[in-house]
This record gives structure tokens, sequence and C-alpha cells, in this order.
């Protein structure tokens, strides 16, 4: 069984949010990948017995459809 964070990586190239190519492999080892790698694992985690559901409405929202698309073209032209 994978880690979340494995599991995480894995989802977000399958997902092809945040690019589909080499230059994906090479940004998720960056540390400026590493929110948007917590963001997304936590997204995907399914909540704990009795967890509240709560969202900061002031928080800044890393998996933005127009971020994601935004990122993603960052992503090709700084590791492809």
């Amino acid at each position: 069984m994978r880690d979340d964070f494995a599991q995480a990586r894995l989802d977000m190239f399958e997902a092809g949010l945040f690019g589909r190519g080499p230059a994906f492999w090479r940004w998720i080892e960056t540390d400026a990948a590493q929110p948007y790698l917590a963001a997304f694992a936590a997204d995907r985690r399914p909540p704990e017995p009795g967890e509240p559901f709560a969202i900061d409405l002031a928080a800044d929202d890393l998996l933005a459809p127009d971020r994601l698309a935004q990122l993603a073209l960052q992503i090709e032209a700084d590791h492809a």
C-alpha cells in the first residue's frame, strides 16, 4: 500500500492538472511542489470519523482550476 504522498503524486500525474510529461516528475521533487502535494493529499484523504467539516475561506486555494492551469504551464516552462 502506498503512503498518502506517494499516492498523491500518482494521482496528481494521472489527473493531468499539473502536466503529464517529464517536467511534472522533475517539478514534483522540488520544494515548490510540496504545498501542492500536501493540498492534493489532504483533498483526497477521506475524513476521519467525527472529524468536523470545515473550510477556511480565507485560505489560498492551491487547487483552484485557474491556478492549476497556470501552474501546469509554469511547470512545463521551468522544468522541460
